[in-house]
């Protein structure tokens, strides 16, 4: 098994915003999975290909909103990590960037 961290850091225009009215989503191959904005959230994998979409919906509504999608390898044996970052105005979609460790941008 392989495992995919995730962290939500949205863009510091709009972060005091969505996160204070909206909750981050992100769907691993089709199963959604509510997530934090405080903390990454670790998944495990079986080895191969995956579809990973990150996501907000607004408190009180179902519209994912923002979203935006990824396909990522695991190796067996893997951590590949990602940090979901929208653009600084709330139509603008996550995009799923590829970390090299938590603390180490891509």
């Amino acid at each position: 098994m392989g495992t995919v961290e995730i962290e939500f850091a949205p863009h510091w225009v709009n972060a005091s915003l969505v996160r204070t009215l909206a909750r981050p989503f992100v769907t691993i191959d089709g199963v959604e999975h509510r997530q934090s904005w405080a903390e990454p959230s670790t998944y495990e994998l079986a080895p191969g290909r995956h579809e990973l979409t990150a996501f907000i919906r607004y408190r009180g509504t179902n519209a994912a909103l923002g979203t935006g999608r990824r396909t990522v390898t695991v190796q067996a044996g893997e951590q590949v990590s990602l940090r979901a970052r929208n653009g600084w105005a709330n139509h603008m979609p996550f995009e799923l960037e590829l970390r090299h460790s938590p603390t180490l941008d891509a």
